[in-house]
């Protein structure tokens, strides 16, 4: 290899190291719960740590990939969660997606999974 390859290759890697700490590797948070609740449209659900809990935080999930019971992944619409419906367990999966400039940051669902239906609701 000559010399000019050696350091094109050298600052490429330095490069892609750079970028990668700079930009990182987003960290999913994975929260399972029970759904309080599934707005008209689905795309909004309210998600607590126990089916009794008075206490819930809401979740856009429009646009997260999910898996079935069966453990196939599907990129259309949670049959789990069917509109004004509550009562699902579910595990989701979360990046926390910083501020940039002035657009606001948020939470962001990336994946969901359906775990079943809580008996008791």
């Amino acid at each position: 290899m000559t010399r000019s390859r050696v350091w094109l290759a050298c600052a490429a890697g330095i490069a892609a190291m750079v970028l990668t700490a700079a930009c990182g590797n987003p960290t999913v948070d994975v929260i399972e719960g029970y759904v309080t609740s599934v707005n008209q449209n689905g795309a909004f659900i309210g998600l607590a740590e126990s089916p009794e809990s008075p206490e819930a935080e809401g979740y856009i999930v429009a646009g997260a990939d999910w898996r079935d019971a069966g453990g196939a992944w599907h990129d259309t619409f949670p049959t789990c969660l069917e509109p004004l419906s509550s009562g699902d367990r579910v595990r989701l999966g979360v990046v926390d997606v910083p501020p940039q400039g002035d657009a606001p940051g948020r939470e962001h669902v990336v994946w969901l999974e359906c775990l079943g239906e809580w008996e008791g609701m």
